[in-house]
């Protein structure tokens, strides 16, 4: 009787140690490996894990910084990271021709009226001399900008509705840095850039603000969360939780930059850190209550790649969509924010 009572409660013991191994298991967070290019598409997600939203989701998300678009676009399609935002882009076209597996699954703003987050910005001394009074005279100017990026698509059609070829516009491809020095010098006359990029030559490059996107093509997509196939097959359970989060950082920000300035300096400091040079006036996208991804002119931006010739065809970039994590995570939010 000693015996089998021995080897009772051993099993018994036993049994406690893995059920103890078991919870400590499922105690370890989810990784997630997030790529950014600290621009402002990366605030959702940025502002979600500094404030603790992907922890309380049982998420550990690894951030992973690269200097392009192309290059997360890159990572993500070779499943080096898992999620990533971005704006529009040929990366994200020429994906869907490649049957690359990446999904939009949510929107990051879009440029809404009086939320322009492209301008076009010249040197002070174009605008007072006369040599700029209107877009004809984008003629013959050196503008720096991200090269097929929306924000050379912007000048380029400003131009052409006022007769310029865009040939006639010479377009380099520089950092902010580089900008900037550039424009204190009189080697560009300008450029046509993201913020924070755009207000920063606007104050330290002595510049104007000649145009932004939301006035010429008004709720133009900022950008957009994307999910690889790790999040979207292989652990959808997990692109769920991250997409919980994803709403409440989304919506800290639109707190932030939105009339009610709620924690502003917080989510600037926030933003900071990851080297997304903001300040409390900066002008920020617009995000709808929903964080649906908006679609509003990407047709119009498409056929301007193909006869640029860095798209073969014509592609539906609505099929790249995946709502369900979105609906699932309104849902845990009671249908919003």
């Amino acid at each position: 009787m000693l015996k089998i009572g021995w080897k009772r409660r051993a099993l018994a013991v036993s049994m406690l140690i893995m059920a103890a191994s078991a919870t400590q298991a499922r105690a370890e967070p989810d990784k997630v490996r997030l790529g950014i290019i600290s621009a402002l598409f990366d605030a959702g997600s940025l502002i979600a894990l500094e404030k603790g939203y992907f922890a309380s989701q049982g998420i550990a998300v690894e951030v992973r910084t690269f200097p392009t678009s192309a290059d997360a676009n890159q990572a993500l399609s070779i499943g080096v990271i898992d999620v990533l935002g971005n704006s529009i882009s040929t990366a994200m076209f020429n994906a869907k021709l490649r049957d690359i597996d990446m999904s939009i699954v949510a929107g990051a703003g879009q440029n809404a009226p009086g939320h322009g987050a492209i301008s076009v910005v010249l040197r002070k001394d174009l605008i007072t001399s006369g040599r700029y009074k209107g877009p004809a005279d984008l003629k013959g100017l050196r503008l720096a900008t991200g090269l097929t990026a929306p924000t050379q698509w912007l000048p380029v059609m400003m131009a052409a509705e006022a007769g310029v070829n865009e040939k006639s516009i010479t377009f380099v491809g520089l950092g902010i840095a580089n900008a900037l020095a550039a424009m204190n010098n009189g080697a560009i006359d300008g450029g046509s850039v993201n913020e924070p990029f755009a207000t920063l030559l606007v104050e330290k490059g002595d510049g104007v603000r000649i145009a932004s996107i939301d006035q010429k093509y008004p709720n133009f997509p900022a950008g957009y969360l994307i999910y690889g196939p790790r999040l979207t097959k292989q652990n959808v359970d997990l692109g769920n939780r991250y997409m919980v989060a994803y709403l409440k950082g989304l919506h800290d920000y639109k707190m932030a930059f939105g009339p009610q300035k709620q924690s502003v300096d917080q989510i600037v400091e926030i933003l900071r850190k990851y080297n997304i040079l903001v300040t409390p006036d900066t002008p920020a996208p617009d995000i709808s209550d929903d964080a649906a991804p908006s679609f509003a002119w990407v047709d119009a931006y498409l056929d301007w790649q193909m006869k640029s010739g860095n798209v073969r065809r014509k592609v539906d970039i609505t099929s790249l969509v995946d709502d369900r994590f979105r609906q699932f995570a309104l849902k845990q939010l009671q249908g919003g924010f």
